[in-house]
This record gives structure tokens, sequence and C-alpha cells, in this order.
């Protein structure tokens, strides 16, 4: 390791941990001082969220309302990842979570079949979480699909923190990934995706997704269409400092016998819609999910949640 990485090594190392660190009372106020100054800032991302929200609910960018979402958007995710960063560090878990005595109860029947589980979640609430609670309710080891970071170093303390959680991770930029995911299901583990986002080249399974066209990956209904795999739509939303809730809905059994892949998919982001209707700020809206166009085609009968 070159004296440049592991100095970078030691200052995110720092970084984190300075963030881990800050007092419970201190994330909502902490939380949103950075969700104010991201709108004065990070203005590509603002505009993302804008778009996003104009597309979605056909408000235009100077509403109150989009002028407001936006600063809760960057609230939600500087508490969860200060929240997510201080379980992972911490020798005792600091979290609260309700449901997960039903998770328990879900994984552990959909897993005696033997045909692997394909937990799928979204850029919404607290996804690290998912995988961490998954892998408490089986109990068993939960592996994940990720991009690696642009920067190497974060890869790596990623890849650490998520190995706390007793969560491996299989690398999307593997040569070998789709035979590890078929080892996985195989040997009747559960295997998670994060499948909001566009998938690579938006070449993908095109379902309505906020009444707007949409690609999204394939790769959790190829895998349950070859492998007779259940799969079950999880989710971990913030409720309060280190307070969360588990929002579980299965979205076909072992050996449901579909071969429809673009329905199943569509299943899928059905599942999704419909949590991110409950809580939208805590959705990831700064990330350019849809393909840009001069006049947004809106949901003009979509509402948004109170939030």
């Amino acid at each position: 390791m070159s004296f440049r990485s592991r100095l970078i090594t030691v200052l995110l190392k720092a970084v984190l941990r300075m963030l881990a660190s800050v007092p419970a009372g201190w994330i909502p106020w902490t939380s949103s001082i950075v969700g104010f100054l991201a709108t004065v800032f990070l203005k590509r991302e603002q505009k993302l969220i804008a778009s996003n929200v104009q597309r979605v609910y056909a408000l235009p960018p100077h509403s109150s309302f989009s002028q407001s979402f936006q600063e809760q958007v960057f609230r939600s995710q500087w508490c969860v990842l200060m929240e997510t960063l201080r379980a992972n560090l911490s020798k005792k878990d600091p979290v609260t979570v309700e449901g997960l005595e039903a998770l328990t109860t879900s994984t552990q029947e959909l897993m005696v079949t033997g045909k692997g589980l394909i937990i799928v979640t979204a850029h919404l609430g607290n996804w690290e979480f998912v995988a961490r609670y998954t892998a408490r309710a089986s109990g068993r080891r939960f592996y994940a699909l990720a991009k690696p970071s642009k920067l190497p170093e974060l890869t790596k303390i990623l890849d650490s923190l998520r190995q706390r959680m007793n969560t491996a991770v299989l690398w999307t930029d593997s040569k070998n990934l789709l035979k590890d995911m078929l080892k996985i299901l195989k040997a009747g583990e559960c295997l998670g995706f994060v499948m909001d986002q566009k998938p690579e080249g938006r070449v993908g399974p095109v379902v309505q997704f906020f009444d707007q066209p949409t690609e999204f990956v394939s790769g959790p209904a190829k895998l349950s269409i070859r492998m007779g795999s259940p799969i079950l739509a999880v989710f971990c939303m913030r409720t309060g400092v280190l307070q969360y809730r588990i929002l579980q809905k299965l979205i076909v059994p072992a050996d449901h016998g579909l071969s429809d892949e673009i329905e199943l998919t569509q299943k899928m982001a059905n599942s999704i819609e419909s949590v991110i209707r409950l809580y939208p700020e805590q959705w990831l809206w700064n990330y350019k999910r849809w393909r840009p166009s001069v006049n947004h085609p809106v949901n003009v009968s979509s509402t948004p949640s109170s939030v």
C-alpha cells in the first residue's frame, strides 16, 4: 500500500469514527444543519431531486413543497449515515428495531425450502440495516451485491464495516458474479439486491414505476425463475433517533412457476414504490433514475405523503 493510500485510509477512518461518535441527541439538529447546507452547496444533487419530484408529483422546482422536500431528503440521508456508523462501530447495538421478530419468522420459513432466499430492497430508509437485520433474523450470513466505490480505500473500509454486520459483499465488477450468485442460492443462503438503480447500459426489464416506463435490473427475476427461489422485499425505515421499523412483503414463494421476467420485476417495482409513497423523504431522490427529457411525463394523480 502506497503512502497516499495509507493516508487516505487513515483520514477516512478518522472521519467515519468522528461521525459515529456524535451523541444520539445531536443527530437531529446536526442533520438539519447539513440538510440546509446541502441545498446551498450541492446544486447538482438539488436539481436532481427537483427534477424527480416534478416528474413524479407534477410539482415545479420553485414550489414550496419541492424546496422544503429537498432539505428533508438531505437531512434523512445524513441521519441514516450517522446512525449506520454508530451501530456498526458500537460494541452494543444502539438501535431499536420494530418488526425483527416477524422478519425472523418469514426468513426462516422461506429458507426451509432449500431454494435460497432472494431479498430485494431499495435505496430507501436504511438499506445497510436491511442486510444487518436480515442476517440476524435468518441466523445466516447475508450476501449482497454492491458496486465498488471509485475510491479503492473507501471500498475496503465499507467491506470491513459490512463484515461486522455478518454481510459478505459480491462486487458487481467480478467476473464470477453469476457463478457466485447461483452457488449461494443452491446452498440455501440469502442473496440481497438493492434494485432501484438503473441497470448497466439501461438494459433490463422495462416496467411501470411511478407511472413512468423504467428500466430495472434483471438479476432478481432471472435467478428466481431459474432457481425457483422465493423473493422477499424488505425495507428498514427510520421512525426516530436510532429507531427503525422493518417492512416486508412476499413477492413470490418458492417454486412459484412464473416465467415472465417483466411480470416478476413489476411486482418488485410495485413493492418498492408503495413504501416510497409511505416514506417519500427517505428515498434517494438525488439520483438520475430516469432518462432526461425536456417535458417530464408527470403523474398528476400522485399525491405526495405528508413529511
